[in-house]
């Protein structure tokens, strides 16, 4: 009855560590993290008449104009990109938004960015310096779990050592001299 209370106190303490290990699980009533800053490539500039963001989408740039007393977007103007040698006109994609084709700003890299923004009343010149970042690894997982196969493999273990040590304990127990 000893060894019963013994191995059921083993078992109990081996079931937490080994069985129950994982991730992704909210515990509590903790905020959820905030998305990081720098998803995506972005880069801004502002004059007296408007406002643009800068903004990576895969092989072209998205250019988000407003205008910058009201915040209201800035529709049918001309939009021209210049970084260097290559220059580029945008097209309108919605209201406020422009799409320039890709082109060397896609590249990893920091690009100086002329935007050339011209309305029916308006015309300015905007300035923005881009940081495309090197593609980085994936990243490792952190944590400590196991995968769920490897653990109960574990428990399964820890209960057969549990088992031999009883039948062992329990047959030396049975040839021992009274």
């Amino acid at each position: 009855m000893k060894l019963l209370r013994i191995l059921c106190f083993a078992l109990a303490l081996a079931v937490p560590v080994t069985g129950f290990s994982h991730e992704g699980e909210d515990h509590g009533d903790a905020p959820a993290p905030l998305p990081t800053a720098a998803s995506t490539p972005r880069a801004e500039a502002q004059t007296s008449d408007f406002e643009l963001v800068v903004a990576q989408e895969g092989p072209s740039l998205l250019l988000f104009l407003d205008n910058f007393a009201s915040n209201e977007p800035v529709t049918g103007a001309q939009v021209e990109v210049q970084s260097g040698d290559l220059q580029a006109t945008a097209t309108e994609v919605g209201p406020g938004t422009y799409r320039v084709a890709g082109g060397a700003w896609t590249l990893p890299g920091t690009h100086a960015l002329t935007i050339s923004v011209q309305t029916a009343d308006t015309a300015d010149l905007l300035s923005a310096s881009l940081d495309i970042p090197a593609a980085a690894a994936p990243a490792e997982k952190a944590g400590t779990s196991l995968p769920a196969g490897r653990s109960l493999w574990m428990l399964a273990g820890a209960v057969l050592v549990f088992a031999f040590i009883a039948i062992a304990w329990l047959r030396r127990r049975r040839t021992a001299p009274s």
